[in-house]
């Protein structure tokens, strides 16, 4: 009797035995095979920049400034923060964009703050607007040629080595290519057109750019791009020439310039030899409405009051609109004998 018991015990024990032991294998197959288990679709989740949470920071951080408008330029390859400050009048003289140094933001404490909202208060709309961070330089490959080789070799180089038309076809495509630096300054000067759009859109049809550090660089480019369609002015304080290989010359876009121009910097060494080769530049294309002046080295604790007023000042003087000349208006007539 016991031995019918025992086997009748094991033929029900091995059917669920051997169905436990298949799933585990077939569980294992799966964990061990991904490709054999459905693909799960993951939504990738995009982290913003630094520069771009930073640009988001600032903006929610003045939402509550009194009189700033935080608001965003669309261009094809860029979103920029731009802070608008309404003059304090009706009537506005024009609008000043101001375009900050590479390493500062549009609301920067030391300048772009205090000149934003102290141009607004003596009757200029202002339109602070960020740049784009300047893509890295890449590093070229390192390329060893067949004659260094056959050199340490002690063989001769091939004629073959010497004019390899494939070598010369891939200097001519290196010499034609389009460098990082001339990509990022259609950029800005895209950002710079959109800028220019939103102003005109609140009436208005004279502009200054006004660059602080390297973005007086890229302020001049702009000037120069659109100095024949828009009635403009350029003010540069502290100007600076970007460090990036291929990056405009500020020298040269001066000599380019057909409009009136500030040149203002704080007395240094470095920025004093900058300055009389820039203002050498302006003088050897006789630019007659070129003019430069200087800050003290280090500026008083004062808010940037002292900034404001020597800036408004120069602008005053010597970037003021030129008058609307009304071309429809009839010659008074002459009376004879006069």
């Amino acid at each position: 009797m016991k031995p019918i018991l025992c086997a009748l015990t094991l033929s029900l024990l091995l059917p669920a035995a051997l169905a436990q032991a298949a799933a585990s294998t077939a569980q294992t197959t799966v964990e061990s095979d991904p490709e054999a288990s459905p693909a799960v679709a993951l939504r990738e989740r995009v982290e913003p920049t630094p520069q771009q949470q930073g640009m988001l920071d600032l903006a929610r951080a003045l939402a509550l400034a009194p009189e700033t408008e935080a608001n965003w330029l669309e261009t094809n390859s860029d979103r920029s923060l731009t802070l608008y400050q309404p003059a304090s009048q009706a009537d506005p003289t024009g609008a000043v964009i101001l375009l900050p140094d590479e390493h500062s933001h549009p609301d920067w404490p030391q300048d772009l703050h205090p000149l934003r909202t102290g141009l607004a208060r003596h009757d200029w709309d202002t339109l602070a607007v960020a740049l784009p961070r300047s893509a890295a330089m890449p590093v070229p490959p390192r390329r060893f040629s067949s004659s260094n080789s056959a050199a340490v070799s002690g063989a001769e180089p091939s004629v073959t080595d010497q004019t390899d038309p494939q070598n010369t076809a891939d200097a001519t495509t290196q010499d034609t290519e389009i460098t990082p630096m001339e990509l990022y300054a259609e950029r800005v000067i895209r950002i710079c057109e959109a800028a220019i759009r939103h102003l005109e859109s609140r009436q208005h049809d004279y502009l200054i750019f006004l660059g602080t550090g390297t973005g007086a660089t890229w302020a001049a480019l702009c000037a120069q791009e659109f100095q024949q369609s828009h009635r403009l002015g350029l003010a540069l304080l502290n100007a600076r020439q970007p460090a990036a290989q291929g990056a405009p010359q500020l020298t040269q876009l001066l000599t380019e310039l057909s409009l009136p121009v500030v040149d203002i910097y704080q007395i240094s060494y470095m920025a004093s030899e900058a300055a009389r080769l820039r203002g050498n530049s302006a003088r050897r294309a006789l630019l007659e409405s070129y003019h430069q002046g200087t800050l003290p080295e280090i500026l008083p604790a004062d808010n940037g009051a002292l900034l404001v007023r020597e800036v408004r000042g120069r602008i005053k003087r010597y970037l003021m609109p030129p008058p609307m000349v009304n071309q429809d208006a009839e010659p008074a007539e002459q009376q004879p004998g006069r």
